[in-house]
């Protein structure tokens, strides 16, 4: 991937499942506020609602829309079933999205991770759907998705919240949000109490636990390498990677965080480019 000088912000999405809903709310008030990205990145979850902003979606449309898909159906990772899901994705991807990066109207980065060197990799180029499976394929749940000599799985194992490939793409101001959900710590009375009633979390569940407690360290990690001009966290409570039930009150967290620091962002004077809006369901190009 090499830089180029772009107007307007880089928007970088984080990973989370459901929890990543919150980024429609994100999206909408910055749309109301005139502050569009120049690029954008984004990781899981984040990279699927960041290619709808790069698309050209609206917030109110991306909403419209999020209400009407069933999510478990497309991003259900619980094992078993992958074909089959792998098939729903790529069909729904199909209806709303161009098939290539290069035809979206603003540049997308998506991270993925390749299972055999153990590496984070950038995708801003070709097959869009190919990437965004990659990016949601979710470890131990979804197959990781073979391109050319690598086996790519979620973004997330190693890079949730790419403010890197924002950077990469030329934006000299970021604003990142974060869906991780909470480290060990935070659930430590709730785990010890768990323990005491020898309740089991159940072998999918604790898989997803160790995922999330990896993810919450690495990222605050990789913060304090690449730290974005603003950082967004959405308050989303036990909201967890499954909840898309609770669809409402994720984009509500994201729409509150974001005004709590819209005075911020327009401090920073951020310069926005104006995307043209596709009507969902409609595919362009």
């Amino acid at each position: 991937m090499t830089g180029t000088e772009r107007a307007g912000f880089g928007l970088v999405l984080g990973g989370g499942g459901a929890r990543g809903l919150a980024h429609i709310g994100v999206w909408k008030v910055l749309e109301d506020a005139h502050l569009r990205p120049g690029v954008v990145a984004g990781t899981s979850m984040g990279a699927l609602i960041g290619a709808f902003i790069a698309a050209g979606y609206r917030g109110d449309d991306l909403e419209r829309l999020a209400a009407q898909v069933s999510w478990r159906r497309l991003l259900d990772w619980r094992p078993g079933g992958s074909l089959l899901r792998v098939s729903a994705l790529e069909a729904w991807l199909a209806q709303h999205l161009p098939p290539t990066f290069e035809e979206l109207p603003i540049p997308l980065a998506v991270t993925a991770t390749d299972m055999l060197t153990g590496r984070a990799v950038y995708l801003s180029r070709g097959d869009l759907y190919t990437a965004l499976r990659a990016t949601t394929a979710y470890p131990g749940a979804l197959e990781p998705v073979p391109l050319r000599d690598m086996l790519l799985a979620d973004g997330g194992i190693l890079n949730q919240l790419p403010v890197d490939a924002a950077l990469f793409l030329g934006a000299k101001r970021v604003v990142a949000v974060d869906v991780t959900a909470p480290g060990a710590l935070e659930l430590h009375e709730r785990r010890v109490l768990l323990w005491r009633r020898g309740t089991s979390l159940g072998p999918v569940q604790a898989l997803r636990r160790a995922v999330e407690v990896m993810q919450a360290q690495l990222t605050d990690a990789r913060l304090s390498l690449y730290r974005p001009d603003v950082l967004l966290r959405p308050v989303l409570g036990d909201l967890d990677l499954m909840s898309f039930h609770r669809r409402a009150q994720a984009v509500q967290a994201g729409i509150d965080a974001t005004l709590s620091e819209l005075p911020q962002l327009r401090a920073l004077g951020l310069m926005g480019v104006e995307p043209p809006a596709l009507s969902p369901g409609t595919p362009s190009g």
